[in-house]
Formats: C-alpha cells, sequence, structure tokens
C-alpha cells in the first residue's frame, strides 16, 4: 500500500496505530521503528482504549467506519487530542469519500489530520511527525501562558496571591454572596512591628518573616479560601461559605501556628505576631466589597489599638468593631462584661 524510500532517523516517540481493519503494516511498522520509533499496534476497540491509555505521543488510525456519532469513534476520540495530548492521523479504506473522512473533524479543536491509504510511507511519517510537533510546540506557548499568568496573579515574595488578585476576586465572591445568600467573610492580617523588625535586623530577614506569614496561611486554610499579600505586610484571606466564629476559629489558629514558629538563628530568634480585623458578609450588610473591606479594616485597626497581636471583628448591629476575646484586652473586657 505504501512505497518506502530511504529517510534519515528520528527521535524517539511512541506511536500507537490501531488498525480495527487489519491492514497489512508491517511495512509501516518497520520504517518507524527504523528511525527510532516504538510501535505499539491494537485490533480491537478494547485494546485501542487500552493502548492509548499509556504513553503515547501519535496515533494512527485505520477506521472500521466512517460515522462520527458511531460506538468505535465516541469511544476513541475521548482518548486522543483535544481531551488528552496525542495528536492523530487518519487513514481510511481506498475510495473513502474525502468528505466523510473531513467530517470526522470539523468542528473539533484537536490536532488532527487525515492521508491517502496511498501515501507513501515517507509522507505518513512526515504527517505524524509535523502533528507532534506542532503540539510540542502548542504545549510550549501553553505553559509560556500559564507561568505569565501565573506571574501576573502571584506575590513573588510569599507564593500568595497579589493584591491585584485578591480584588478581582474579593468582587467575585461578594457578588456570588449576594446571588445565593451564602456568606462570605473577609480577613486582614497585619503583621506587628515589621518595621522594627526590619531596623533590627535586614531586610532580607523581614522578607523570611512575610514568606513564614505566607506558610502559615497557607497551611491554617482551605483550598477553595483565597489567601493574598495584599501591601508590604499586610494580608488578605477569602473565605467563601464561613461563617464569623469558622473565621474566628481559622485565625486563632494561624496566630497559634505563628507562636510556635519563631524565625532567624538561635541567637537572633524573632516570634512573630499578628493583629487580624475580620468582617462577614451575609447578602445585607455591606454595599459593595470596599464597604466590606473598609470594616475588615476598621476591625484590624482596633486590634491594633487594643495592644496587637489580637482578633478583632466588625459587629454589624452595633456598627463597629468589637474583640474576639483573644488578646489580653480583649480578656479583660470580657471579664468585664464590656
Amino acid at each position: 500500500m505504501f512505497q518506502r524510500p530511504p529517510a534519515p532517523a528520528s527521535e524517539t516517540k511512541v506511536l500507537a496505530i490501531l488498525n480495527h481493519r487489519a491492514e497489512a503494516t508491517d511495512e509501516l511498522v518497520a520504517w518507524f521503528q527504523e528511525r527510532g520509533w516504538e510501535v505499539r499496534q491494537s485490533n480491537h476497540l478494547g485494546e485501542s482504549r487500552s493502548l492509548l491509555r499509556g504513553r503515547v505521543d501519535a496515533a494512527m488510525i485505520y477506521p472500521l467506519t466512517l460515522l462520527r456519532d458511531g460506538v468505535e469513534w465516541q469511544s476513541i476520540t475521548r482518548l486522543l487530542s483535544p481531551s488528552r495530548e496525542i495528536p492523530w492521523l487518519i487513514v481510511p479504506w481506498e475510495g473513502a469519500s474525502p468528505g466523510a473522512v473531513s467530517k470526522l473533524l470539523q468542528g473539533r479543536h484537536s490536532l488532527a489530520s487525515w492521508m491517502s491509504p496511498q501515501a507513501s510511507l515517507a509522507e505518513a511519517e512526515a504527517r505524524v511527525q509535523n502533528l507532534v510537533r506542532m503540539h510540542e510546540l502548542l504545549s510550549a506557548s501553553r505553559h509560556r501562558n500559564q507561568h505569565l499568568e501565573g506571574q501576573l496573579v502571584t506575590d513573588h515574595k510569599t507564593g500568595l496571591f497579589n493584591d491585584r488578585h485578591f480584588r478581582n476576586r474579593l468582587r467575585e465572591e461578594f457578588e456570588r454572596s449576594q446571588r445565593h445568600g451564602s456568606p462570605v467573610t473577609l480577613v486582614l492580617l497585619d503583621l506587628d512591628d515589621f518595621k522594627t523588625l526590619n531596623d533590627s535586623h535586614s531586610y532580607e530577614f523581614g522578607d523570611m518573616a512575610l514568606r513564614a506569614v505566607g506558610e502559615t496561611i497557607r497551611q491554617c486554610v482551605r483550598s477553595i479560601d483565597i489567601p493574598a499579600r495584599i501591601g508590604g505586610d499586610e494580608f488578605a484571606i477569602i473565605l467563601p461559605s464561613t461563617t464569623m466564629p469558622e473565621t474566628i476559629a481559622v485565625s486563632k489558629r494561624i496566630q497559634h501556628v505563628l507562636s510556635l514558629s519563631p524565625i532567624g538563628e538561635d541567637h537572633t530568634k524573632e516570634m512573630l505576631r499578628a493583629s487580624i480585623g475580620i468582617a462577614t458578609f451575609d447578602g445585607r450588610n455591606a454595599r459593595d466589597p470596599r464597604h466590606l473591606f473598609l470594616q475588615a479594616n476598621e476591625a484590624l485597626k482596633a486590634a491594633k489599638t487594643a495592644g496587637k497581636n489580637d482578633i478583632f471583628f466588625f459587629d454589624p448591629n452595633i456598627r463597629k468593631a468589637a474583640g474576639a476575646g483573644v488578646g489580653a484586652k480583649s480578656q479583660a473586657k470580657a471579664a468585664r462584661g464590656d
């Protein structure tokens, strides 16, 4: 079926040949193997599905039918590009209508093509190589884009989200809370005495402190939460579907973990402390995301004023911040019944 001229060797790849029509493929297999390819063949649908679930760089398919909605194609194409990173080449039977073959590819955002069964062995390899090369170029481009997107939303010192991403997500979660009536809570955290830490040691020591706080926050929140560094020593956490008591528990855990993990060498160890302000939105008590942020910031200022290393929350009933009973002054107020 194929004419076989000589060709140079190529890089080793894995080629799957789905040969459901029992075509003669000895020369084709030998051609690819001589050029460094590892060739794996399957002769029926079950075998093909098993083969495609393994490591495959490209596939050649001899279709039994050209029915796009048939069981054969529905089963096979789920395991090929674009669902998986396997480009594919169709080799229809001799005399098959080009229109029927083309219909298999219409509307698919996949790396796929087809060729005549009368094509030479060299053309078969060239077609497969082009598909693989295109896949590699697209994969490299996708990875670069993902890297750039990561840089756009990530704070380079802590690995948390940055302020820009935080603002966008706060708006999204606020609007989601408005639609569904589920609570969303905002935590603002400020590292206490950060300037003194920098002045007493170095900016490198300060960066170490920021990374430690970032890692502590990451350990204490859920995968659905949105932790961010939004300023020099200021952090924020958006907690979707989270009540005020649950948020206070998370905030206490963050402070506790910080207290157990002083940073620096033995002779320069420093205990990290943080003041925390909290505000929650249940779909009614804030006009917009900025209003929620201002409420949390008011609570944070109150925690700082109370003596630092404290937790305050904004109480919508009294329209001001109240202590969560964590710091010394908050505990004293609670004991007095203030």
